[in-house]
């Protein structure tokens, strides 16, 4: 598979104490974080070992949902659907 930069829809859910970062297609790369912006960058870097890792192992790599499936799965006011880019050559 041929490819640099990817992008999944991520549900993001800022709390009081913490960022969630929530990948519907690939949720073994999802991230907490007490920081909004290192939730987000945690991200980026999950979504390509994760990426990266079903590849090795020659598996499957979900294709990424279409953003506006996703609004059934906000579930409180502070989550919002976000777009999440990594280049899976810097890993």
């Amino acid at each position: 598979m041929e490819h640099s930069l990817v992008t999944y829809p991520a549900i993001v859910e800022q709390g009081a104490q913490q960022t969630r970062v929530h990948f519907p297609d690939l949720p073994a790369a999802d991230v907490v974080d007490a920081d909004y912006y290192q939730a987000l960058m945690r991200a980026q870097l999950g979504l390509a070992i994760v990426i990266i890792d079903l590849e090795s192992h020659h598996e499957p790599v979900p294709a990424p949902s279409e953003p506006t499936t996703l609004a059934p799965l906000l579930n409180t006011s502070e989550a919002r659907i976000e777009l999440i880019t990594t280049d899976l050559d810097e890993y």
